[in-house]
């Protein structure tokens, strides 16, 4: 699941710097959302992608194991 959650971030991040997405959006992660223990953490990362542009955080968000 954390392979498959870092590949959408990709993919989303690049979208958004081709004009066709906005921004970053925690409806987008909604399927992600029951597997991430740390579900403030997501929120930061998310707003810190909007207004900086980038977040060093991603890679603190933690899984439920096992999944």
């Amino acid at each position: 699941m954390e392979e498959r959650f870092g590949k959408f971030v990709e993919w989303v991040g690049d979208r958004i710097d081709r004009g066709l997405e906005y921004e970053f959006d925690l409806d987008m992660f909604y399927k992600y959302i029951p597997y991430i223990k740390n579900k403030d953490m997501l929120e930061r990362c998310i707003d810190q992608e909007n207004e900086a542009g980038c977040s060093d955080c991603w890679d603190k968000i933690v899984f439920v194991e096992g999944v």
